[in-house]
């Protein structure tokens, strides 16, 4: 900081460094400071060098995430119920997975009102609006019955009503801000309504059904018990999700399985994304144990910016091919390598804080080859399209 004028007349300032051994010891902490041979002996001093002389180094040790074979808490963390964020962690961020789901380390939240909403806000906002417009125009009559007035007024209705309710939950971004994202938001909800397939057409559709949810409270016409578990096939993971929208032909032997990305639409058509996109999979996985196997699924991405929309071209295969990831990535993990992956420290990444700084820069460069080589059969799925 500059001087400030109230000192002038006072004579040239005197730097006090923070790190000066105190001449008296305010703490514990100060006394230890001060005494740097005795704090070298310290337990926590110990284990924070010998942490900081691992890091350092090219090959991986148990500070980057190294642990014994079938360790207890790394199968436990295997048995609980996986979603599509737990098993993209555990394919892309192994190290990242052991800390979300193992030791249940968070995020902190943002502490101030929002000036905006971000992106996981604003898709939660549009999904509440398409969920409650779809189940009006189910009641009043059925979705693929309904004119493209009916569906526009229904998103409008839905909007204010989720408009309401948020604003008795939680804070909302500035007056005008608010009204034009609760636009865009009921604009984009239109856009998923009025999707059509003659395939199913005269049939039911469905929004925002759970599955695999041993609490959820099952609440009118469903096209399944959501409380059932669901286990995919030679994997031994049981998921647990909601199926964004589901669309089911009168006869009940076609099911169309979309999921709504309100974020920027690829380039080009993408299948696994190198584990980043999972959802298609495991939604018709659940729809497949649920409904049964006599039951034809079709799996798409709807994006509703560009309205444009990706399915599947061969369920089956990509499932399999799904399947053989997340073998390895199970295998890989009891063997004890909860390691770094593609998305440690990204951008994404929610727990880039614990690792050390500058890590994309430094550390992550360091350790990637080790990591990748430890990994084995289970960074394959990063290559994937």
């Amino acid at each position: 900081m500059g001087r400030s004028p109230l000192l002038q007349g006072l004579g040239d300032e005197r730097p006090l460094r923070r790190n000066a051994v105190p001449a008296h010891a305010f703490s514990e902490t100060d006394r230890l400071v001060a005494r740097r041979e005795e704090f070298a002996k310290d337990e926590q001093a110990i284990r924070g060098t010998a942490c900081w002389d691992d890091w350092r180094r090219e090959e991986l040790t148990p500070h980057d995430g190294l642990v014994r074979p079938d360790h207890p808490a790394l199968a436990a963390m295997l048995h609980r119920v996986q979603s599509a964020n737990s098993l993209k962690a555990l394919l892309r961020n192994p190290l990242g997975f052991a800390w979300k789901y193992g030791l249940h380390l968070r995020q902190p939240a943002a502490g101030s009102d929002p000036l905006m909403l971000d992106n996981l806000a604003f898709g939660a906002l549009v999904h509440a609006v398409l969920e409650k417009s779809l189940k009006a125009l189910e009641t009043a009559g059925g979705l693929s019955a309904a004119s493209s007035e009916k569906i526009e007024e229904a998103a409008r209705e839905a909007a204010d009503q989720v408009a309401t309710d948020w604003a008795a939950s939680q804070p909302l971004p500035p007056g005008l801000v608010w009204q034009h994202t609760l636009a865009i938001a009921t604009e984009l909800s239109r856009r998923g309504l009025a999707l059509r397939d003659p395939t199913v057409s005269g049939g039911r559709s469905f929004c925002e059904v759970a599955f695999g949810d041993s609490a959820a409270k099952p609440e009118g016409d469903l096209p399944w018990d959501p409380n059932v578990s669901v286990e995919i096939p030679g994997t031994g993971f049981r998921v647990s999700g909601r199926v964004d929208r589901i669309d089911l032909s009168s006869d009940g032997e076609v099911a169309l399985v979309r999921d709504y990305k309100t974020g920027k639409t690829p380039k080009k058509a993408i299948v696994l994304d190198g584990g980043k996109e999972l959802q298609r999979c495991l939604y018709a996985f659940a729809v497949r144990a649920l409904l049964g196997k006599h039951v034809a699924v079709a799996a798409a991405l709807f994006y509703l910016r560009s309205e444009e929309e990706f399915r599947l071209e061969d369920p089956d295969t990509t499932m399999n091919v799904l399947v053989g990831h997340l073998q390895a990535a199970r295998a890989s993990f009891l063997s004890g390598a909860a390691v770094v992956g593609k998305d440690s420290g990204g951008p994404y990444d929610d727990l880039a804080l614990a690792l050390p700084a500058n890590a994309a820069s430094v550390y992550l460069k360091r350790k990637a080859l080790a990591a990748q080589e430890r990994l084995g059969d289970a960074a394959q799925i990063w290559e994937a399209v």
